[in-house]
């Protein structure tokens, strides 16, 4: 064979070998290329499934969970709404027992009257010298048992009232039950104007009731009985503001302690008046 027919022949074969690698190249790629992508989609279909069972799992345990909040979250708001009703219906039983000690300081308001037009200090004096004077402060006492006034049902509201409740009624009582100590001590002929210091009654009531400063000046302690009408007005004002949930300011608990304060000195000053009698003892027990 010569160098001609071994170059046809080499010629031949590649252009075979090509032809060949040309025609299976294509189809066997495509064939490969469905192979793999049959195996990927079969393998994405697994996973979308595996994803679509876990979602629905996921899904069962947030219903669960969500059914369990929904659970405490009613159980707490019923307690929380059964413990309010509680305390509203109780802050109730507090203003009526507070208003009802209120009404039993109502039934003692004519001795705070009576010294409105008489000068306790002219009567002071004369008790301790006139016999006569001490039968008509009996007479006008009749026989008056503090002992025997609920005025302790309102100790049991403090704890369910605000704090300018409180002080208020403080103020009340104490304006009242000085008028009524007052004529004790002229009923037994006791010096009572030398021992006694109303600058903390007047502080008190200063305190509640601001604006009526410059007429306790002018007044002085014959001015108490008519500050009454107004510390009933205040306390009606506060025990609507505690019922409609307001609450209190800065300023109205300062405006508190001050009251309470000198509603305290106004008991010591009267707890260290001798004789301590049954009348005067209630007082300082109030």
């Amino acid at each position: 064979m010569d160098i001609t027919s071994l170059i046809a022949t080499a010629l031949s074969s590649t252009a075979f070998i090509s032809f060949l690698i040309w025609f299976f190249q294509n189809p066997i790629a495509k064939w490969f290329e469905r192979k793999v992508q049959h195996g990927f989609d079969t393998k994405l279909e697994g996973l979308k499934a595996q994803m679509r069972a876990s979602e629905e799992r996921l899904k069962a345990d947030l219903r669960v969970k969500e059914a369990e909040i929904v659970a405490l979250r009613g159980g707490a708001l019923s307690a929380l709404a059964s413990r309010q009703i509680a305390i509203d219906k109780r802050r109730l039983e507090a203003v009526d027992q507070l208003w009802s000690s209120i009404i039993e300081l109502g039934k003692l308001r004519r001795f705070s009257q009576l010294l409105s037009v008489i000068k306790f200090d002219v009567l002071a004096e004369q008790s301790e010298k006139n016999p006569k004077v001490r039968e008509v402060a009996s007479t006008v006492l009749g026989d008056l048992d503090i002992g025997k006034l609920t005025l302790g049902e309102a100790e049991k509201a403090r704890p369910f009232v605000s704090p300018m409740v409180w002080a208020v009624y403080s103020a009340i009582q104490a304006v009242t039950l000085d008028a009524v100590t007052k004529w004790h001590f002229v009923k037994h002929g006791i010096a009572a104007k030398k021992l006694l210091d109303e600058k903390y009654v007047t502080n008190m009531i200063k305190a509640a009731l601001p604006y009526m400063s410059s007429y306790l000046d002018e007044h002085g302690s014959a001015g108490f009985h008519y500050t009454l009408e107004s510390l009933d007005a205040l306390l009606l004002i506060e025990v609507q503001k505690m019922l409609s949930g307001a609450e209190t300011d800065q300023a109205g608990i300062d405006q508190a302690a001050t009251i309470l304060e000198l509603a305290g000195k106004a008991r010591v000053s009267m707890e260290d008046t001798p004789p301590l009698t049954p009348e005067t003892a209630a007082y300082s027990a109030a």
